[in-house]
């Protein structure tokens, strides 16, 4: 979000028809580990440093609402955006949540959605329809298998989550499962994208990151000087600047967020200004209608895309990147995939896939699987007619009981299951046998 003023340029044309603000450099990066930065100076690792080199090509601020981003984008002629997740799960997350979140850890699942579970819902219901195929490629980073040099897949085949539903979803069933660690890093998932880039021929993708904290920065770095995560990070965003790749990072927890600011203002010497930080927990902290926030945060989120999208269309010479040997993505941690081979042995109660014609199976009588359910009793089988007296209700609710005890030795003693519906039609077909009797 940077705010130094210079004159517009056709590669930076503002496509909605107000002032852009941006200044000039030289171009530099190829890879994301071969370039490095230095400084002498005694400031900060992102600070005035970076203020008197010659900065990427800014690009403002300059949208007032959701309608006119996303107005923009088409305009650009963005049509897919093609989505990548990145998570933070280091341990700082355990504590960052003392103010913002009511001294909850920012990843804890519970009746009311953590900081993670809102920004992927607000984030799935504004970015989502610019993905066409609704494949989002989705890694965690920062735990214990991973640290600052790897991530991780949702998956252990490594496919993407089919829209944000299936990675909110995936999130909370992967998370139990974790080991918070660190210490914090941007640069694997930067790289995990730029691999996702180069095999889609450079289509365009933003990167959404979603973390509780800045990058690691140990007490005994030097005045001036970065540390090994500031730098590995700074450096994949220089290279990424050279690919069809936007990088949004969201900021949960109580922070800070001085650095991602500066990150966000200063990093020098990139082919266009592919970084955008955006504060969840500023934004939502708002003291206003929930509804409101919530289209402030994507407007956040969004309003930088368009030009972005527009800058990387004069990227050139994307085939002779250098980009280098570059970390591939683990699996899932062994806790996840052992839960997921569990969950993938216990038995089916009742098969989801719809016939070919006629009633699904949610639709269709538990009993003799041919009429449709009537919603009043649950069941259209013609033999509810007879169930006209509270007597013949207790009898049939008498013999379903002795059928789920059958069920349940079945299971104990002969690992067989039976589903709910085979339960209920053998209780029924013996509470018939036995009315026919007397």
């Amino acid at each position: 979000m940077g705010n130094s003023e210079s004159s517009p340029e056709d590669m930076y044309e503002n496509i909605s028809g107000q002032p852009a603000v941006y200044s000039q450099f030289p171009q530099h990066a190829t890879s994301s580990r071969n370039v490095t930065y230095h400084s002498n100076q005694t400031q900060t690792s992102v600070n005035t440093n970076y203020r008197k080199k010659k900065h990427s090509a800014y690009i403002a601020d300059n949208f007032n609402s959701l309608d006119e981003v996303i107005n923009a984008l088409r305009e650009a002629g963005l049509e897919s955006s093609n989505l990548i997740l990145g998570i933070d799960f280091t341990k700082s997350n355990e504590w960052t949540g003392k103010f913002s979140f009511n001294r909850r850890s920012l990843h804890a699942i519970g009746n009311v959605r953590n900081p993670y579970e809102q920004a992927i819902s607000i984030i799935g219901r504004t970015l989502s329809p610019f993905d066409e195929d609704n494949l989002i490629p989705c890694f965690g980073f920062g735990d214990a298998t991973t640290h600052d040099e790897y991530v991780f897949s949702f998956y252990p085949d490594h496919r993407p989550c089919n829209g944000f539903e299936e990675a909110l979803a995936r999130y909370k069933e992967i998370l139990p499962h974790l080991n918070l660690s660190g210490p914090t890093s941007f640069a694997p998932v930067i790289d995990a994208a730029l691999d996702i880039v180069e095999k889609s021929h450079f289509q365009y993708h933003v990167l959404v990151i979603i973390a509780d904290g800045q990058v690691t920065r140990s007490p005994d770095t030097l005045p001036g000087k970065l540390s090994p995560q500031e730098q590995a990070t700074i450096d994949s965003i220089v290279a990424a600047s050279e690919y069809p790749l936007s990088i949004i990072l969201i900021g949960v927890g109580d922070g800070p967020w001085d650095a991602m600011q500066e990150f966000d203002d200063n990093i020098p010497q990139r082919a266009f200004d592919n970084f955008q930080f955006v504060n969840f927990t500023k934004i939502m902290s708002e003291h206003t209608d929930t509804a409101r926030k919530e289209s402030a945060f994507a407007l956040a989120a969004l309003m930088e895309i368009p030009l972005q999208y527009r800058a990387t269309l004069k990227l050139q010479n994307k085939e002779n990147l250098n980009s280098g040997p570059r970390t591939k993505p683990l699996p899932p941690p062994r806790a996840v995939i052992d839960n997921d081979n569990a969950k993938k042995s216990r038995p089916k109660v009742a098969s989801s896939e719809p016939t070919e014609s006629g009633p699904s199976p949610e639709q269709v009588c538990p009993i003799c699987l041919t009429k449709p359910k009537d919603m009043a009793f649950g069941c259209g089988h013609l033999a509810l007619d007879y169930i006209e007296v509270s007597e013949d209700r207790i009898q049939l609710s008498t013999y379903i009981l002795l059928w789920l005890w059958k069920a349940r030795n079945m299971w104990v003693f002969e690992k067989i299951w039976q589903p709910e519906w085979w339960i209920v039609k053998m209780a029924m077909q013996e509470w018939l046998d036995h009315k026919a009797e007397f």
